[in-house]
């Protein structure tokens, strides 16, 4: 079979027309080699993008969060960003042998299996808070295009029928100039058979050459099937993505995007039947993939038994943390989740969260009639703010390298948090600051400054609860019960509509315990019932106060409900681990203390191999006498591990 001898020599790059809207961006398009090239849109500002979804199957896995995070953050900074005007397309695959064979499994009807996956799939996405595209494909929508594009291929030259299916003619497609793969530099017959599914297994005598493949199937018996003029069948995998694509987007199309595990063979077939079709040189002017995620250094399998659902991992982890682990990662390079990894995402999530609560709270307390006139300490963060976001906006045209965008914005955030700490800042530079960081985490898919639920009007409400609450703990600390009384029963609070009820009723049972425990002069109880409204009563409904040391007051910080209920899980889980540890540990060290010098020693095998009479070792394993400094050692060890026994001994006697 031909080979291509200069891989990628065959791209074109797209003309740069007098309206083109140039950005700067460069993309690694695998139709040259991962080359970072110019992004030039065929049309202007206007983007088309295709990207592959999914086979529906089964669950939602891992897999699929990489994959279609990355494709998400994408299409925010194209349009965000750059400002792209972006029409965007996802395809749904719902005819496909592994479909097949699970359908049947189930008793079910294909498309009544597919629905309850394809389900599954957008309850994730949206979990995520991954966009939907603007147009969903659907296969089984789209067969009558289908056999119209395989005709058009076949009166091309391009394939032919046998036995009822419908080949890619791939020798004459290469004798005719074209190139074949176009994005890998020699064929894969692995990948080649793997592409074209069970049901194509013993199918190679139908074949003119085993490089071909099937762009129509003939039926069997319990398939779906449809009429067409090779008889009743159905569509290959890789004919789908070329017809729906050019159905919605045309030829040609400027960006198409899918996982680095579809390049060979589904996305150079995909290439090889549109250009077949139309006659044309290039279809697809930007190809990129999203690199391979592995699960601990593994391939994910259910084989290996690391397979991990979407929804499995949405139990121990919010959606920000899983978009904050996959954004500090290059989206086209191959990343490795990890426990690890997971726990480096919290920690950046909870700085985050810190970083905007912080901010509100400063520019809560901040006032127009305050000093506005710069001071050092202001020019320095404005300087700051705009070297970041030069860097950012270099690291964002460099094929968005989003690791190199938040590690700017992790620089930018620390050093207004120290301004912050310092009150050194003026408000409406920190704001704008703020804003700047807020919108590059929009870019991320992540948003900290939305409000969790319509209570705009609680800042004033919970700026006086904590203030009731600090001065009921200043005077229960005085055994002042008269001023606690005082308190309570004069503060009447002002509740807006849109404030939650739960939260008003967590503050008035607040004022009805104090009471009470004022009247019984309990100073203990007072002080149980302010840490019930910090530690459960309130924040079980998103509000965290925090309590300051000295005489300065408390503030209190609004968060997302089931991210505190996820939040206390994980500190839960993490006292658990080292609580199992502790106990692992302890019961190594009993292990241990129970076996005598000579035991202790004797097991050591692998290093010494002659002992004197009291189990001390004399020589290595190799039969050498040991030296001065390793007697030394072994002699402290063989002290210790003896005073370790005794102890042990002694505490089995009494």
């Amino acid at each position: 079979m031909q080979q291509i001898k200069v891989p990628f020599a065959h791209y074109k790059v797209p003309t740069q027309k007098e309206d083109s809207y140039v950005t700067g961006l460069k993309l690694a398009n695998s139709l040259k080699g991962s080359e970072l090239v110019p992004f030039i849109p065929i049309n202007g500002r206007q983007v088309n993008f295709y990207y592959c979804g999914p086979t529906v199957y089964s669950n939602s896995h891992l897999g699929h969060a990489r994959t279609y995070l990355g494709i998400d953050v994408i299409r925010r900074t194209l349009r965000d960003y750059f400002n792209y005007d972006l029409l965007s397309v996802m395809n749904i695959t719902d005819i496909d042998d592994k479909i097949i064979v699970g359908a049947n499994a189930a008793k079910q009807d294909f498309l009544e299996f597919t629905k309850v996956w394809e389900k599954d799939f957008f309850d994730a996405m949206q979990a995520l808070n991954i966009e939907l595209p603007d147009v969903i494909t659907r296969v089984s929508d789209y067969v009558p295009e289908i056999v119209t594009f395989i005709q058009k291929i076949i009166s091309n030259g391009y394939a032919y029928e046998s036995n009822g299916s419908v080949y890619f003619d791939v020798q004459k497609y290469i004798s005719d100039g074209h190139t074949y793969p176009k994005m890998r530099p020699e064929v894969n017959a692995e990948l080649l058979q793997e592409g074209e599914g069970e049901s194509q297994i013993n199918k190679q005598s139908e074949k003119k050459s085993p490089y071909d493949f099937a762009l129509w199937k003939a039926s069997k018996p319990e398939e779906p099937k449809w009429l067409s003029p090779w008889g009743q069948g159905r569509p290959g995998w890789h004919i789908e993505c070329s017809v729906m694509a050019s159905a919605i987007l045309g030829n040609p199309i400027d960006l198409h995007a899918g996982g680095i595990d579809l390049l060979f063979p589904h996305h150079d077939n995909s290439l090889a039947q549109a250009e077949a079709c139309f006659n044309c040189e290039q279809w697809i002017n930007y190809f990129i993939h999203l690199g391979h995620l592995n699960i601990a250094d593994r391939k994910m399998s259910k084989s290996l038994k690391n397979f991990m659902t979407i929804e499995e991992v949405l139990k121990r982890y919010t959606p920000r943390q899983v978009r904050l682990n996959f954004a500090i990662h290059q989206y086209d390079a191959p990343q490795n989740y990890s426990e690890e990894q997971m726990e480096q995402a919290i920690a950046k999530d909870k700085s985050y969260q810190e970083f905007f609560q912080n901010t509100k709270i400063y520019l809560r307390e901040s006032k127009v009639t305050d000093p506005q006139k710069w001071t050092q300490f202001d020019f320095q963060l404005s300087t700051l703010l705009r070297s970041t976001k030069q860097i950012i906006h270099q690291a964002l045209i460099n094929n968005f390298d989003f690791p190199t965008v938040v590690d700017a914005t992790d620089k930018l955030i620390n050093q207004i948090n120290i301004q912050i700490s310092n009150k050194n800042i003026r408000a409406p530079l920190l704001n704008s600051a703020v804003n700047y960081v807020n919108f590059i985490f929009g870019l991320l898919g992540i948003n900290y400054l939305t409000p969790f639920s319509n209570q705009s009007d609680i800042h004033q409400l919970m700026g006086e609860v904590c203030n009731l609450r600090d001065k009921v703990k200043v005077a229960a600390k005085n055994n002042d019960f008269e001023t606690i009384l005082n308190l309570v029963t004069l503060k009447q609070f002002q509740y807006e509509k849109n404030i939650s009820n739960l939260i008003v009723d967590a503050i008035n049972q607040f004022q009805s315990e104090v009471l009470l425990a004022s009247q019984n002069k309990n100073k203990q109880q007072v002080f149980q019932i302010c840490d019930k409204l910090r530690d459960q009563s309130l924040f079980d409904l998103g509000i965290k106060i925090e309590d300051k040391d000295k005489d300065q007051p408390s503030v209190w910080k609004q968060y997302d409900i089931l991210d505190l209920k996820l939040e206390k899980e994980q500190q839960l889980n993490l006292l658990q681990q080292k609580e199992l540890l502790k106990k692992k540990e302890e019961i190594e060290k009993l292990e241990k203390a129970k076996l005598s010098p000579k035991e202790f020693f004797s097991q050591q095998i692998d290093k010494y191999s002659e002992f004197d009479e009291t189990g001390l070792p004399i020589k290595d394993k190799d039969g050498n006498e040991l030296s001065k400094k390793q007697k030394k050692v072994v002699q402290e060890l063989w002290e210790k591990q003896n005073k370790l026994y005794n102890s042990f001994l002694q505490q089995q006697q009494q």
